[in-house]
């Protein structure tokens, strides 16, 4: 059974996840330049996959029973929300890498104004390429932290009713049970009506 504790818990891990990923993105000061790069770019892209596959099957699990607890169906939401970012940082890490192919292929050529304004324009492509992988990261780790806040704040906010709920006088207290007991009736006063 997923609670809202270990839905959080597992929301808070894959955070961390997309957190390293992010750290293994290149620098956007310093963006892959040449084909060889394209390797590490093209491991991140595999492992992002592998991450977007696992984010896949935990969706599946957690609306696969209906009905669909609420934090639960928060947590398959913004599983949804991550994997959607993941990909457009795998679509970023793409274009970085045939941009990189162009690069590689034309660079024989430098020296030409045709050539050479279209490695500029390469080059911009990979730099924008890289900025959109990290902003989209950024922002999937940000939806994870919105939705663990959410679920936590609604956990607290039942832990805090229940704990009401105990010091409530019940209807078995003493003075309960002296309201409901009756006065023993006369049977003179039943009798002489």
């Amino acid at each position: 059974m997923n609670t809202p504790v270990s839905e959080s818990l597992a929301l808070q891990s894959l955070a961390l996840r997309v957190k390293a990923q992010e750290a293994k993105l290149p620098a956007v000061t310093s963006p892959p330049a040449r084909l060889a790069e394209a390797s590490s770019v093209g491991r991140q892209i595999t492992e992002l996959g592998h991450l977007i596959a696992e984010i896949g099957q935990a969706i599946e699990a957690r609306v696969a029973v209906e009905p669909v607890p609420e934090h639960v169906l928060r947590t398959a939401w913004t599983y949804g929300e991550v994997a959607d970012r993941m990909g457009q940082t795998v679509s970023a890490l793409g274009a970085a890498t045939d941009q990189l192919a162009t690069v590689a292929h034309l660079d024989p050529l430098r020296g030409r104004p045709d050539v050479d304004q279209a490695l500029a324009t390469a080059g911009q492509v990979i730099k924008e390429a890289v900025s959109t992988a990290h902003s989209e990261l950024a922002e999937a780790q940000r939806s994870i932290r919105t939705t663990v806040s959410i679920i936590d704040g609604q956990q607290a906010r039942v832990e805090a009713a229940r704990a009401r709920s105990a010091h409530v006088p019940s209807q078995s207290t003493p003075f309960a049970q002296a309201s409901v007991v009756a006065a023993p009736v006369s049977l003179s006063l039943v009798r002489s009506r």
